[in-house]
């Protein structure tokens, strides 16, 4: 499967890959300098290269639009790699590497264009200035049954489910703009905030759920909604509010979903190899600011 074999075909582009064909192109730009970049000082396996060489046509992925495809396919679909190996015409061994290999170029890539949120909780307070409200939540990933035991009843969420999660802040414009580290499902959501204090502007306003009782950042303005007391109910007056403030917290309920357009980190996560579950959600989040950005330039302009 070549990306030139369905490129005119908008709807199937975007159902493969989770961007437009202009949206392909432009990121495509940036992909190409960081895999020219990487593929002159090291070969496939990693190891610095000793001799100049170039791209054979007779590589599975010969052209840098189809490399790009391929990863891209990869994380929007979450295909078995048997599944994906057939699709590329592949061997298995032969995907994976690529997989781990393209993931890291994408990465650096979404981090050249500015895309990538930021991991450093401390940073914001210079990211957000002028900024008048930001919104805070927590997401949810199911993961396969870890075969160490406490592994297990570390990932073990409650929910009848292993999963690992991570907190998000987002803008008014769904744009993320951090992201924090991976956890175990058990990890409370205000737990990682007190992992990772945020340090925002004075007078900002954040909106956040009920998972966050007790969380409260200096001269920050919290808004949240009412919970409801243990065997009373809410009045008609804090339901109508409660109501008011889940309207607008739907915008980081927007935001966790289009980045999760990418399946792999809304499906199962079956891959085991170190640190690969943090780096998939970052770069699914630098593809959706990416998208939030290009379709922004689009209506400007």
């Amino acid at each position: 499967m070549y990306y030139d074999q369905i490129r005119h075909r908008h709807s199937q582009v975007l159902a493969a890959t989770g961007l437009t064909p202009v949206e392909f192109d432009a990121l495509l730009v940036t992909f190409k300098y960081h895999w020219d970049e990487y593929y002159s000082h090291f070969t496939l396996e990693g190891k610095v290269r000793q001799r100049i060489s170039y791209n054979r046509k007779t590589s599975v992925l010969p052209l840098i639009q189809d490399k790009m495809f391929f990863i891209l396919v990869y994380l929007k679909t979450n295909p078995l790699q048997e599944l994906h190996v057939v699709q590329f015409e592949m061997s298995q061994p032969q995907a994976n590497r690529w997989i781990h290999l393209l993931s890291e170029i994408l990465r650096r890539t979404l981090k050249t264009l500015g895309e990538l949120p930021d991991r450093n909780s401390k940073r914001l307070i210079h990211i957000l200035q002028g900024c008048e409200e930001v919104l805070l939540d927590g997401t949810e990933r199911p993961i396969q049954r870890p075969l160490d035991e406490d592994r297990q009843s570390a990932c073990y969420s409650g929910k009848k489910t292993h999963s690992i999660k991570n907190n998000l802040l987002c803008t008014n414009n769904l744009r993320i703009v951090w992201l924090s580290s991976t956890y175990e499902g058990h990890v409370h959501d205000k737990k990682i905030c007190d992992e990772e204090p945020l340090l925002l502007p004075r007078g900002i306003r954040l909106w956040q759920d009920t998972g966050f009782i007790g969380h409260r950042p200096d001269g920050v303005e919290i808004c949240m909604p009412r919970k409801k007391p243990k065997g009373k109910e809410l009045t008609a007056v804090e339901k109508q509010e409660n109501k008011r403030i889940s309207g607008i917290r739907i915008k980081v309920e927007h935001a966790i979903g289009g980045m999760k357009k990418c399946r792999i980190v809304k499906e199962r996560f079956r891959c085991h190899k170190f640190g690969f579950e943090d780096m998939v959600i970052l770069i699914a989040c630098g593809l959706h600011n990416f998208r939030i950005r290009h379709k922004m330039s689009h209506i400007t302009n």
